[in-house]
């Protein structure tokens, strides 16, 4: 899906701001009408962001939050195209437009849209209604409640609310929300494939319309130009960039292609920023560009005091120039795909992305075929929505799954051969935290990626006495799988301001000591192609007596200041090139 663009064919306007919200706790808005306007009780709210902590009652609301906007469409897009976009609404939702339902959705993290112009008054006042329905469910992807509590992952089992992962699940509208205006036969969708021959460049192309038409389709940058004719709804191409630059970590190299569609009824136009570059896994290696790569960086979240999972763009900003002084290169879309922006901004400051889907605390009861026919969809509309961004060099299905049985390893392979048939240039891998017998997906997958907390959660308080143990453990997965690894989270918690000596844990100085020491066991493994510290900043969770209002083992806190470990990060990371 194509981010909303302005250019000569298209116009969009952008309908964030202040909201109404209703929070309908007895469930039953739509008997009594809300689709038509919201009651006078209502209140005002902003978009984007999880409704949560903007009001102190809905914290601890997890059920359906009605939204209303009155919007005015501008009387010269009338008999224009005009689709209704959202950027990502919890759970699931629907969306009514002057009383007309046009949109239904589920899912967290992926957008929507839908035509609308059949029901907008051009020229008027037009009202939009938005059911975010974010009830914990047992069988949503993620899984987001329990069905009795002996069900759960250890750990998770006892927290407020009762769910099967480690963050807060924040209801509302997240993202964006875009009214905007297309051709009627226009660009419905463009895939990028790079490849370098000799010192040049090739940008392939697959372009679809929305309909079937004869014409040609344009794609050009600069004096590089590729024509080819369209009879149906799909052209390809190859564009030919001599002496290319490539796209490589710190050096964005970013090539505006502009696709031009013309037909005797309409014309269309599209820029896409490409980015030339190979990824392949080698052996042991991790290749971009044909050069080794090291992975250092963190696991992330969308996650902001008041904000929630609401995109802020200098919240983007502050955190991009963190991980730059930092010395790192790359993170991992932990555990949901994230704001497009944000691989927009990765786009352009050469930082390396691992793309997760929204699937963690997968475990055996949900390994049933219609729910691997569900997360063979996300999976599809996250390719869809993110396979052009170069700075996305793996695909990552799963977080932390319960895998150990026949049914797991068929739901596993199910998914890997969805990803790879919908993109087959980027390797795929699924992050675990069991042991290497217990992983049977990975023989389908590409690179092993594992999460490991020694001294933490498993010899607690024992930093140089685990090291053995957190070696073994990686030979372990090397000798089963013979695949290189990424220890996509290792980390402690600590409070920011408590210290300790000798080091104790939740002190600063422990949680320095412990990420200092594994992070130098890992680099003295050749087969060890990456360290993602657990996590880039403190972020909300459930209650539990686990976790002091939020988890603490960012290694900078909630409001982005450097705790101790980020100094000694700095230093490695940055003596390790």
């Amino acid at each position: 899906m194509l981010y909303p663009q302005e250019n000569l064919y298209r116009n969009l306007t952008k309908l964030d701001g202040m909201w109404r919200f209703f929070a309908d706790r007895e469930g039953n808005g739509e008997a009594k009408g809300l689709p038509g306007g919201l009651p006078k009780e209502a209140r005002d709210i902003a978009v984007p962001a999880s409704w949560n902590e903007q009001y102190s009652d809905l914290f601890h609301f997890h059920g359906k939050g009605w939204y209303e906007r009155i919007f005015f469409a501008p009387l010269d897009w009338d008999s224009r195209p005009v689709w209704l976009r959202f950027g990502a609404v919890s759970g699931v939702c629907k969306v009514w437009v002057n009383e007309t339902l046009v949109l239904e959705h589920t899912g967290n993290a992926l957008p929507f849209e839908a035509r609308i112009d059949n029901v907008l008054h051009f020229g008027q006042e037009n009202r939009l209604i938005v059911l975010a329905d974010s009830t914990l469910d047992p069988w949503s992807l993620p899984p987001a409640s329990l069905e009795g509590r002996q069900e759960g992952r250890v750990g998770f089992a006892s927290s407020y609310p009762n769910v099967t992962y480690d963050f807060f699940p924040y209801g509302g509208i997240q993202r964006s929300v875009w009214l905007y205006t297309a051709p009627a036969n226009r660009i419905e969708d463009i895939t990028v494939k790079t490849d370098v021959q000799g010192t040049a460049g090739i940008i392939r192309f697959t372009l679809k319309t929305t309909a079937i038409c004869k014409g040609k389709v344009i794609a050009s940058v600069g004096d590089q130009v590729c024509e080819v004719s369209l009879d149906g709804v799909e052209a390809r191409g190859d564009l030919r960039i001599p002496d290319a630059k490539l796209w490589d970590i710190g050096q964005p190299n970013l090539y505006a292609v502009n696709f031009v569609l013309e037909t005797d009824e309409s014309k269309d136009c599209y820029r896409l920023d490409c980015g030339i570059r190979t990824v392949k896994v080698d052996g042991n290696r991790f290749l971009l560009n044909g050069k080794p790569v090291f992975f250092k960086g963190f696991g992330k979240h969308e996650d902001y005091s008041i904000l929630g999972k609401g995109y802020n763009d200098a919240i983007v900003v502050k955190d991009f120039g963190l991980m730059r002084w930092i010395g790192a290169n790359s993170f991992r879309t932990s555990h949901y795909p994230y704001d497009e922006q944000i691989l927009s901004m990765a786009d352009r400051h050469g930082v390396l992305v691992i793309g997760e889907t929204p699937f963690v605390g997968l475990n055996e009861r949900m390994y049933r075929p219609d729910i691997l026919e569900k997360a063979k969809g996300v999976i599809a509309e996250m390719i869809a929505r993110d396979k052009n961004h170069p700075s996305i060099v793996m695909w990552s299905l799963a977080n932390e799954p319960n895998c150990e049985s026949t049914e797991a390893e068929q739901f596993f392979k199910g998914m890997a051969e969805t990803a790879r048939s919908l993109d087959d240039t980027r390797p795929i891998t699924y992050v675990a935290h069991l042991e290497p017998e217990n992983n049977v997906g990975y023989p389908y997958y590409d690179v092993v990626c594992i999460n490991k907390y020694y001294g933490w959660y498993v010899g607690a308080g024992l930093i140089d006495e685990t090291l053995d143990e957190f070696k073994a453990c990686m030979d372990r997965f090397y000798q089963k799988f013979g695949k290189p690894m990424i220890v996509t989270e290792f980390g402690a918690d600590a409070i920011a301001g408590m210290h300790c000596d000798p080091p104790q844990m939740f002190s600063e100085e422990y949680q320095n000591e412990m990420v200092a020491k594994q992070f130098e066991a890992m680099c003295e493994k050749d087969y060890c192609i990456g360290a993602h510290v657990w996590a880039f900043a403190d972020f909300k969770t459930c209650q539990s007596i686990s976790r002091i209002i939020v988890n603490r083992k960012g290694v900078f806190t909630r409001e982005r200041e450097p705790k101790m470990v980020a100094h000694t990060l700095h230093r490695l990371w940055n003596e390790k090139n």
